[in-house]
């Protein structure tokens, strides 16, 4: 079912507006520590001993959330991702984020996570956070997981579906939940275009407008590139195929809290699943 695109921009154009990025370069990376603390604590922190541990983590980005596992005293933390621009800002999150002492256990690889240049039984966790929607091989990414880990060693992952509320990842734009499922692709990029107009006609800074025209350029790319579209069903026949990690806990939150007994419907599921997390458990 496709609705009209008036509807979804009248939505949330009035809601819009655009701040100007700060010139801190680290600045997401920031946000990023927080919620990896956050995410961490509320699902894994009583389950996943990460002290004195080698660590590796999967889609590492701007280095935030990675930089937060290192201040858990592990051995060592490596985060790897494939774009030479996020493990640069890592980098540069490297410097600031972490206490000093931390610094030393944390370092950043640029690879891609589907063929990984680590031995097999290598590392004792490996974490992925809001990043498995990403990957473009996500079955051979987790079969590289199961590879690289050591045989009762853990994988620790949350990440949001492509049906859920906001998999879209527009949120800068559109606070309308579900917007790609009932408009079309076409029309929700178009949709964001619209919802910016009158903000970008307000703009009388060249430089700003400039820069609100990069971060629409950048979101858009990343609607239309970089998610896999995964479904909840997908992953899980993942899963069923991968004979070397077994669930050794899970949980999926709800988009909201009156929908929590939708979670387990077949089809339905994937529209009120708000996060999967999962604990995974390497086999002998």
């Amino acid at each position: 079912m496709t609705l009209p695109r008036g509807w979804l921009v009248n939505l949330n154009k009035r809601r819009f507006r655009f701040e100007p990025p700060r010139e801190d370069p680290v600045e997401y990376s920031r946000w990023e520590f927080g919620e990896g603390r956050r995410v961490w604590q509320r699902f894994f922190a009583r389950k996943v001993n990460l002290t004195g541990k080698d660590v590796l983590d999967l889609g590492c980005g701007p280095g935030g959330k990675t930089c937060y596992l290192a201040t858990l005293k592990p051995h060592r933390v490596v985060g790897v991702d494939f774009a030479s621009e996020l493990i640069h800002k890592a980098e540069l999150a490297r410097e600031v984020l972490p206490p000093p002492e931390d610094r030393v256990r944390l370092e950043f690889v640029c690879v891609n996570a589907a063929d990984l240049p680590f031995p097999d039984e290598y590392f004792d966790v490996i974490t992925c956070s809001d990043a498995f929607e990403h990957f473009a091989e996500p079955g051979v990414v987790l079969s590289e997981a199961a590879r690289v880990l050591k045989s009762g060693g853990v994988f620790a992952l949350d990440f949001a579906q492509w049906g859920s509320y906001n998999g879209h990842h527009l949120g800068d734009f559109i606070a309308t939940g579900w917007a790609h499922v009932f408009w079309s692709e076409a029309d929700v990029s178009q949709a964001v275009v619209e919802i910016v107009k009158n903000e970008r006609d307000r703009l009388t800074d060249i430089g700003a407008r400039e820069k609100l025209d990069d971060l629409v350029r950048r979101r858009l790319d990343h609607f239309h590139s970089s998610l896999n579209r995964m479904s909840l069903g997908t992953f899980e026949r993942y899963l069923q195929e991968e004979k070397k990690l077994k669930v050794r806990w899970s949980r999926r939150t709800s988009a909201h809290p009156l929908l929590w007994p939708l979670t387990v419907v077949p089809g339905i599921r994937e529209l009120v699943v708000a996060r999967n997390v999962y604990i995974l458990e390497r086999l002998p």
